[in-house]
């Protein structure tokens, strides 16, 4: 079975991971428990990881994607646990102007709950919607 260390750098040099994530992995691979919280703790040392930083990437990342901030916090608290990031979301004028725009007025309800979906909360839905009308 190849090291912890040498199947860490493996994943690491595919792709970025969070710190949950690359224990996971490594647990799923069979390694121990305390031998992998002590690789973590030296690869943050090293710079090999760095969660603050892949999650404001994640953020801005699944803003663009059109979710909002509700949907993203979501999403990060599954990847990387509780971190502190500023989460801003998408933006909801430009979805709703690329995606919805020819549904409204006559689905405004569809439209609403499509959006809600996506992260974003009532009020602003309605706030972004009364200045879609006004249009």
């Amino acid at each position: 079975m190849q090291s912890i260390k040498a199947k860490a750098y493996s994943l690491l040099a595919k792709r970025s991971y969070f710190a949950k994530e690359l224990k996971q992995k490594l647990l799923e691979k069979g390694y121990k428990p305390a031998d992998i919280d002590s690789l973590i703790s030296e690869l943050i040392k090293q710079g090999w990881l760095n969660d603050e930083e892949l999650a404001s990437r994640f953020v801005k990342r699944e803003g663009e994607k059109g979710y909002g901030a509700r949907v993203i916090l979501q999403k990060l608290r599954a990847k990387a646990g509780e971190l502190s990031v500023d989460i801003a979301g998408g933006d909801i004028h430009s979805l709703i102007e690329k995606k919805y725009i020819h549904k409204l007025p006559q689905e405004r309800e569809k439209v609403i709950a499509a959006l809600l979906r996506r992260g974003f909360s009532y009020d602003l839905i309605l706030q972004a919607l009364a200045k879609q009308e006004e249009k």
